[in-house]
C-alpha cells in the first residue's frame, strides 16, 4: 500500500492519542468500498477515517463514545472549503462575543484555572459557549487544539501538547514571565484557521452523519453498510479520556471518568464488549460488505497481548456471517507513536472479515 500519502492539514485539526494515519486510513476506504457506498466508523476518534471518505466521495456514520473525539469529526466534515469562508464564520460570531459581560466567569475548577490567565481562560468559555451554541463545529475544533502547549500561538501557560500537564518548572514565571501574560483568543483562533485551511477540502455532496454514542448502545439501519473501517481500543494502552480530560472540560465534561466507564477496553469486560460490537457491525453490513479492523499490539510490562488472534478465534466461534478474508502486518514509525517508550504500540495488523448470509437473515 502506498504510504507517501501526507493527508490534508485538515487531519491535524486537533491532537489525539492513537490516530489511524490519513495514508493507511485512505488506502483501506480505497480498497473495500466506492464512491457512493456507507462506510461506518463505529471508534471514530479524531475522524481520520470519516474524512477520507468525505474526500473519496463515501457517505459516513461515525461514532464514539468521547465528545472530543465527536468534536473533531464533526470538525473535519463540517470543515469550510476556503481560508476566507472559515475566516467569516468566526468574524460572524464577534459581535455576539463582544456583547458578552466579560467581567465575571470563572465557573471553571482550580485545576483548569491553573492552565490560564485568567481573561484568556473566560474569553476561551465564551467563545466555546458561542461555538456550541451556533453549531460551529469545526471552529470550536480549531479552539481545542490550541488551548495548550507552551508556543506563543496557543492560549495556556505552559503546558504539553497531547496530554494536558503544566510545564512551570521547565519554564518558570520568573525567568519567562511573557509565557504567563494574557494571551487573545481571536488572533490565534485566525491564525490557526489560516493553517488547517491551507489546503483546504474539495466541495462535497456526500451524506455523514457522528453519533456521540457506544457501539454497545447503538442501534444502526441493519444491513445497509456498505464497509466498516475501525480502529477499535487497545486494552487499556491508551486513556483516550484522562489524556483529553481540559478539552473535555471545556466541551462541558466536568469528570472525565465519566467517560471512562462507557469505553471498550478494560481487561475485565474486553472479549463480552468486543463480541458484542462485531455483532452489531455484522448486523448493519450488506451481505458481501466487509468488516476492516486496524488492531495494534498490546504491551503490559513483560507481556504483550495478540489482540489480532483474540478477535479472530472470536469471530470464527462466535459470529457464522462474518468470516476472514486477510490479514497483514504494518509497522508504526517511531514518532507516530504516542508513547516511544513503555506500551506503546509498535505494528498494528490489518484484518478484513467479510459478510455472509447468516443467523440474522433468517
Amino acid at each position: 500500500m502506498n504510504d507517501k500519502y501526507p493527508g490534508y492539514y485538515l487531519h491535524q485539526i486537533g491532537p489525539y492519542i492513537g490516530k489511524i494515519r490519513p495514508s493507511l486510513a485512505r488506502n483501506l476506504v480505497l480498497a473495500y468500498s466506492e464512491e457512493g457506498d456507507w462506510v461506518w466508523d463505529p471508534f471514530c476518534g479524531s475522524g481520520t477515517v470519516a474524512l477520507e471518505c468525505r474526500l473519496l466521495s463515501r457517505n459516513v456514520l461515525a461514532s464514539d463514545t468521547n465528545p472530543y473525539a465527536c468534536t473533531l469529526t464533526r470538525a473535519k466534515l463540517h470543515a469550510p472549503t476556503s481560508i476566507q469562508q472559515g475566516l467569516r464564520s468566526l468574524e460572524s460570531l464577534l459581535p455576539h462575543f463582544n456583547m458578552v459581560d466579560k467581567k465575571d466567569r470563572s465557573i471553571a475548577p482550580k485545576w483548569v484555572k491553573s492552565f490560564f490567565n485568567p481573561q484568556t481562560l473566560q474569553e476561551s468559555i465564551i467563545l466555546m459557549e458561542l461555538f456550541k451554541k451556533h453549531r460551529m463545529y469545526f471552529l470550536a475544533g480549531c479552539l481545542l487544539h490550541i488551548l495548550h502547549h507552551q508556543r506563543p500561538g496557543f492560549l495556556s501557560y505552559p503546558a504539553s501538547h497531547l496530554v494536558p500537564y503544566l510545564r512551570d518548572r521547565a519554564f518558570p514565571r520568573e525567568e519567562f514571565p511573557e509565557m504567563y501574560y494574557y494571551r487573545d483568543p481571536i488572533p490565534r483562533l485566525q491564525a490557526k484557521i489560516k493553517r488547517v485551511l491551507n489546503n483546504p477540502p474539495p466541495q462535497s455532496n456526500v451524506s455523514f452523519k457522528v453519533i456521540e454514542q457506544s457501539v454497545l448502545k447503538s442501534d444502526p439501519p441493519k444491513r445497509i453498510i456498505d464497509a466498516v473501517i475501525t480502529s477499535p481500543p487497545y486494552l487499556n494502552n491508551l486513556d483516550y479520556a484522562r489524556d483529553n480530560r481540559l478539552r473535555l472540560w471545556f466541551l462541558g465534561i466536568s469528570d472525565h471518568k465519566t467517560i471512562k466507564v462507557n469505553e471498550i477496553g478494560r481487561f475485565s469486560s474486553f472479549k463480552d464488549d468486543i463480541l458484542n460490537s462485531l455483532n452489531t457491525i455484522a448486523q448493519s453490513l450488506k451481505i458481501g460488505g466487509y468488516c476492516v479492523l486496524v488492531l495494534g499490539d498490546v504491551r503490559e510490562k513483560n507481556k504483550v497481548h495478540d489482540l489480532p488472534k483474540i478477535i479472530i478465534n472470536l469471530v470464527q466461534e462466535k459470529i457464522e456471517s462474518l468470516v476472514i478474508k486477510e490479514a497483514w502486518k504494518d509497522k508504526i514509525p517511531s514518532h507516530k507513536r504516542a508513547r516511544r517508550n513503555g506500551r506503546a504500540t509498535r505494528t498494528e495488523t490489518i484484518v478484513v472479515f467479510q459478510r455472509r448470509k447468516g443467523i440474522f437473515d433468517g
